[in-house]
């Protein structure tokens, strides 16, 4: 299966909240809770060992009636510096949640051996995409479900040379097979303080592999917007998503960010998750159809080419014509002595129904001589009054077997073979024999 394959299959779980005890009397309003694993861990016994996860908090988790997310905070793939303490906790808090998908920042947060206590924008370079790469790969090794990385906050302006945010996101998801978590307050956040248009970075994106959008809201702090999860979504932002979840053809979630401390007061909230919920009711509405994956189109076409139903397209029955004269040419090729005797004796249309009975029941061969072996037994099955039918495909397959093997073949004819394979040699219906015992050697070619 395919990466994108698995980012389609996975299922369409609805509007969703990150999760916050406090938000446990919001849960009868969302289909799916989001869980930052790393709140709910403890510190590592030893120096440099795992974090470890709260037993006690996990097995609250478990019981919450909802599907689960996964979304770490602390092990961000856009670095040079991984956090090992975050990697194995984060997978088993995936396993333990039973979460549909686990998702990361694209972002960093060490440099060197010192933590820098906040995630921070990678540099966004072909180097900055081959890192983003690596270290995606390296997480989905240790997940049991698929994995997208969130499109980050950066409060930087563009640096000479970089990628533009939006080809930098496109480049990561594509080389690393995996999902993207669109964070549209992020994205709304970098335009407001000078980057790329929040449209023109969901343009460049591959949006078939927009698996999950978070929207939150912010705040302003010192001239600049900042993604602090605090209060409603901003109506700019809720605009952004009003032009794009519809263009999103394999959306699986929507899910607000806020804190705690900094909600809306709970009536406010509740209007806030149903305005998201006729969101989501657009994912797709407007999306460009998206090809299907190699292996699932061939298998399609090969379906309707081998079926002999109507189907939409026309061009199918064109391909199933020339498809049956290049298998019939084959045959033909191979067994042209049995081909006339057919028809002879049945009848151009007749054997038009045998080659497409061959067809339905038997795969084409790429080699003429496979082909023509396969089509003897198809026909050696049938009961068709022809006779000698049997007798001249054996002398034909045994031509072909002599060059092959480089040895002679016999065949048995109940009848004198020669009046009937010259009588087919010269185009015409072999006329009745006595019958008798014949064995004629077919030589391979000097």
């Amino acid at each position: 299966m395919s990466d994108l394959q698995d980012l389609r299959e996975l299922p369409e779980l609805g509007v969703g909240l990150v999760y916050w005890p406090e938000h446990d009397g919001l849960l009868d309003l969302v289909d799916v809770v989001e869980v930052e694993p790393q709140v709910f861990w403890f510190p590592a016994r030893a120096p440099g060992g795992p974090y470890e996860l709260d037993a006690r908090a996990f097995q609250r988790l478990a019981r919450i009636p909802k599907p689960k997310l996964v979304h770490g905070v602390g092990c961000p793939v856009g670095g040079t510096v991984a956090d090992e303490r975050h990697l194995r906790p984060f997978a088993d808090s995936v396993a333990l949640l039973q979460a549909a998908w686990a998702s990361e920042h694209l972002s960093f947060n060490q440099a060197g051996p010192h933590d820098l206590g906040f995630l921070l924008p990678p540099v966004q370079s072909e180097e900055g995409i081959a890192l983003a790469v690596a270290n995606i790969r390296r997480m989905r090794e240790l997940l049991p479900v698929p994995f997208a990385f969130e499109t980050g906050v950066s409060y930087l302006r563009p640096v000479p040379g970089e990628l533009p945010d939006g080809t930098f996101f496109a480049a990561v998801a594509r080389a690393a097979g995996c999902g993207i978590l669109l964070d549209l307050h992020n994205l709304w956040a970098n335009e407001r303080n000078g980057r790329q248009r929040v449209l023109d970075v969901v343009s460049e994106l591959p949006l078939e592999r927009v698996i999950e959008v978070h929207l939150a809201g912010g705040q302003e702090y010192a001239g600049y917007w900042v993604d602090a999860h605090s209060g409603p979504v901003a109506p700019e932002v809720m605009e952004c998503a009003r032009q794009v979840i519809p263009r999103l053809p394999n959306l699986k979630a929507v899910v607000y960010e806020v804190m705690p401390d900094s909600a809306p007061p709970a009536e406010e909230t509740r209007d806030q998750l149903r305005e998201l919920r006729e969101l989501w009711k657009s994912r797709g509405s407007a999306a460009t159809p998206t090809p299907p994956a190699p292996a699932v189109w061939e298998h399609a076409l090969a379906t309707a080419l081998q079926s002999r139903g109507a189907v939409a397209d026309p061009g199918i029955a064109v391909l199933r014509e020339l498809i049956a004269s290049v298998r019939a040419g084959k045959v033909a090729d191979a067994l042209p002595l049995t081909t006339r005797l057919l028809l002879l004796t049945l009848g151009g249309a007749a054997v038009d129904e045998l080659f497409a009975g061959f067809w339905t029941a038997t795969p084409s061969q790429p080699m003429a001589a496979d082909e023509a072996r396969r089509f003897a037994a198809h026909v050696g099955d049938l009961p068709l009054e022809v006779p000698h039918l049997r007798e001249v495909m054996a002398f034909e397959l045994a031509a072909q077997q002599a060059v092959l093997t480089g040895r002679a073949q016999a065949v048995s004819f109940g009848v004198d073979p020669g009046p009937v394979l010259t009588s087919l040699l010269e185009g015409r219906l072999p006329s009745a024999q006595p019958p008798g015992s014949y064995e004629i050697t077919v030589s391979p070619p000097p």
